[in-house]
């Protein structure tokens, strides 16, 4: 990991990727699995992700969600919030069904992000969510690893666009809400800022080497500041599925 120099006044989440994208794009940026992007993979990644959302109706100010284990998913969406001005939702999928019902109504969420593991919890939940629009799987059939990723070809379609246009319309603020994720194993939650997530990236401490190893999932806070500071300091970020 590259020696830390003295931090920087609070700024944008998505300049951690445009820093290190200058620095090595080839190097390897998110890591879980089979997944493997280098910084250059993720940046392009992030900008169809935003280009998709804006094409899907999700505007600055409101929410969409993901509800997936550790993925590099959950770090493209938290970045793409971050350039569209929408806030993600990152859902303790540990909750029970009619909790996870009551916050996707609460938030309005008309766009959501969902591991194809939780495939079969969707389906009974559905019904109960009149505002939720779009639904796109992330990964192949839990039991047809060699079938389709529709994440992959929702990436795709939204390579090019108005989409893409239109997102790069809006001008981020710091203090912009940009990630809603919860403090503990139930439901309860805070809600982040671009400020907000630098300051507590700031204040996670250093480890040694060029490898930083994310165990807690992203829904919880201590879990995406860990993500966040593995990607400040240009290291290979491994997710680990819960």
């Amino acid at each position: 990991m590259p020696a830390s120099s003295a931090l920087d006044e609070p700024a944008l989440i998505t300049d951690l990727v445009k820093r290190n994208l200058g620095h090595a794009p080839r190097a390897t940026a998110v890591e879980c699995g089979e997944h493997r992007l280098t910084w250059r993979e993720l940046d392009q990644r992030i900008r169809h992700v935003a280009s998709g959302l804006r094409a899907s109706g999700v505007r600055p100010g409101e929410r969409f969600a993901v509800f997936s284990q550790n993925h590099p998913a959950c770090i493209e969406a938290l970045f793409a919030a971050g350039l569209t001005g929408a806030t993600v939702v990152i859902l303790n999928w540990r909750l029970t069904d009619d909790v996870i019902v009551g916050i996707l109504r609460r938030e309005q969420v008309k766009l959501l992000f969902v591991g194809s593991d939780f495939a079969e919890r969707l389906e009974r939940i559905r019904p109960e969510l009149d505002d939720l629009y779009t639904v796109v799987m992330v990964g192949p059939p839990s039991d047809n690893p060699d079938g389709t990723d529709d994440y992959e070809l929702w990436l795709e379609l939204h390579e090019t666009g108005e989409g893409m246009h239109d997102a790069a319309k809006h001008r981020p603020h710091v203090d912009d809400l940009v990630l809603q994720v919860h403090v503990s194993d139930d439901p309860e939650h805070v809600t982040l800022t671009h400020r907000a997530l630098h300051l507590g990236v700031a204040e996670v401490s250093p480890e040694p080497g060029d490898t930083k190893i994310v165990v807690d999932p992203l829904f919880l806070k201590r879990g995406v500041l860990a993500a966040l500071h593995g990607l400040r300091h240009g290291a290979r970020t491994v997710l680990v599925r819960a």
